[in-house]
């Protein structure tokens, strides 16, 4: 068999976005899975609004939000007594409120996009071993019948869960340990008086409890369930709970019901020579805030243009190395974080702080703020990455370059286009020249010289502050040019997944220069 680009283990909402995205980008890729076909559950469920950016780059977002539930409120309880209730709209504009999908539906939409892209998955097919050649991956996969073939790809990315085979292969350590509780968990509809779209959070001696809205008019119910020593939960016992906590609801109609224990643990590193670890084969945490299935559609979609740049030649080797660099620390943050939020939120012995703490963050709209925009994954930022650069005097205002890009729809002629959307469409690096209200001259001769040398990894786009025209992009509303700071001709170069590689003034484009010279 001839060799491919990249062999995919795993064919979960990480290792699915992977394939798109390459197929997207044209490279060759193969997936493989021991599951016969999707997943048939909910499992993950939050799709926050970084991730909604990446389904709308992919074509994706409407057929996403369209089965999807949005979260409207959430109302936090001591007990039986309410809190308070938290808006989501309150976030502002560039911090959508998340969505709720069942992962058997995020699974089936993302399976019919890498078809309509010219990919399957190879069901029935797992990774058995590997050996790194250095230029080749040379792996060998098989079914339950006992029959193996050999692969060659020039990369391997494991996106094969918790378990992962590519782990193991790679022999890294996945440090971490479980939690003590167990936790309860049902899928069910509700007979009862509130309205569609809102969360329920219960804080309480004998563990947190949360309602979660989920599409099709059903609830998610989780409940920290003691040391598992118990009977198994069932529909009876949730219909207990809820007639303690929302006297007069009427559970019914359950899909599914189970106990599980959770762990917070990942590895050392990211990526191994030629190999790449994704989503929950690299880490997993607790599933306060709704963080993992997120992390791991990120963790593809940094990594999947890098390949796709390399592939082609259009971008030098050393740009894979910032895949780890970029990823791990968001990996640990994030973990820190579930694992605070966890602590925090079970903990048995400080309820009546948390009563406080809780009561006052309602009253915060700074603080809510702040924590929207690390639970939406808007947030996050690559600053410290090798890869990025801000060339501006002192004091450097934000967005700066390693951060995303603000959401902002521009003008492109007749139509209106997001710029995250604009920046995602193929695997090139966008230079935004940055006009102001009036163009420069000067910029736009820097712009066809950056262009004219390194133009098979440039897309180079003027930016004017307006309308624009039929061979510029205009901010009618000054979103970018405003909120940017942008305080004169700016160069900007924005990297295919929406965060800024480089922010640096006309009179420093040689800046740009050695950027393009080191990675391009």
């Amino acid at each position: 068999m001839a060799s491919i680009d990249v062999l995919v283990a795993g064919a979960g909402p990480t290792g699915l976005t992977m394939a798109c995205e390459l197929r997207r980008f044209g490279l060759t890729v193969r997936v493989v899975d021991p599951a016969p076909r999707t997943t048939e559950h909910s499992k993950a469920l939050v799709v926050h609004a970084r991730t909604r950016e990446v389904f709308e780059a992919m074509g994706l977002r409407a057929a996403v939000e369209a089965e999807a539930e949005a979260l409207m409120a959430v109302q936090l309880y001591f007990e039986t007594q309410l809190l308070g209730t938290l808006d989501v709209a309150r976030f502002g504009p560039d911090v959508p409120r998340p969505v709720f999908l069942d992962q058997s539906a995020t699974e089936r939409i993302l399976a019919e996009h890498l078809g309509h892209l010219g990919g399957a998955v190879d069901r029935g097919l797992r990774l058995l071993s590997f050996r790194d050649e250095g230029s080749q991956v040379v792996a060998t996969i098989g079914g339950d019948e006992g029959r193996t073939e050999s692969v060659t790809a020039r990369w391997l990315v494991g996106c094969d869960g918790s378990h992962s085979a590519v782990r193991h292969g790679l022999g890294l350590p996945f440090e971490g340990s479980a939690y003590e509780d167990m936790f309860d968990q049902a899928d069910l509809k509700i007979r009862w008086d509130r309205p569609p779209g809102l969360g329920c959070g219960f804080l309480r001696p004998a563990g947190l409890v949360v309602f979660a809205p989920l599409p099709r008019g059903r609830y998610r119910i989780i409940a920290m369930g003691g040391d598992g020593h118990g009977p198994e939960p069932t529909l009876e016992m949730f219909q207990k709970l809820a007639d303690e906590l929302v006297p007069g609801a009427v559970l019914y109609d359950p899909e599914w019901i189970l106990r599980f224990r959770l762990h917070h643990r990942m590895v050392p590193k990211m990526g191994v020579g030629s190999v790449f670890l994704a989503g929950d084969a690299a880490h997993i945490h607790s599933p306060a805030g709704g963080q993992g299935m997120n992390t791991g559609i990120q963790d593809a979609f940094n990594l999947a243009w890098k390949l796709a740049m390399v592939a082609r030649g259009a971008a030098r080797p050393e740009l894979l190395a910032t895949y780890d660099a970029e990823r791990l620390p968001v990996a640990r943050r994030t973990l820190e974080m579930t694992d605070r939020l966890f602590r925090g939120a079970t903990s048995r012995r400080t309820m009546m702080l948390r009563k406080l703490i809780v009561r006052a963050g309602l009253r915060s709209r700074a603080l809510q703020q702040r924590m929207a925009r690390r639970m939406s994954q808007t947030g996050v930022s690559y600053r410290e990455s090798p890869a990025v650069i801000d060339a501006r005097s002192w004091p450097r205002r934000s967005p700066k370059a390693g951060d995303r890009a603000p959401a902002a729809m521009l003008r492109a002629g007749d139509a209106t286009v997001s710029l995250h959307a604009l920046v995602a469409s193929e695997a090139k690096m966008t230079l935004l020249l940055m006009h102001g209200s009036s163009r420069s001259q000067a910029l736009a001769i820097a712009g066809r010289e950056l262009a004219e040398k390194w133009g098979r990894s440039l897309v180079v786009r003027d930016l004017v502050l307006g309308t624009g025209d039929a061979e510029t992009l205009g901010d009618p509303s000054g979103a970018v040019v405003r909120g940017w700071r942008v305080r004169a001709p700016e160069l900007v170069l924005l990297r295919p997944d929406g965060h800024i590689a480089v922010r640096a003034p006309l009179a420093r484009i040689e800046v740009l220069r050695a950027y393009a010279a080191r990675w391009f």
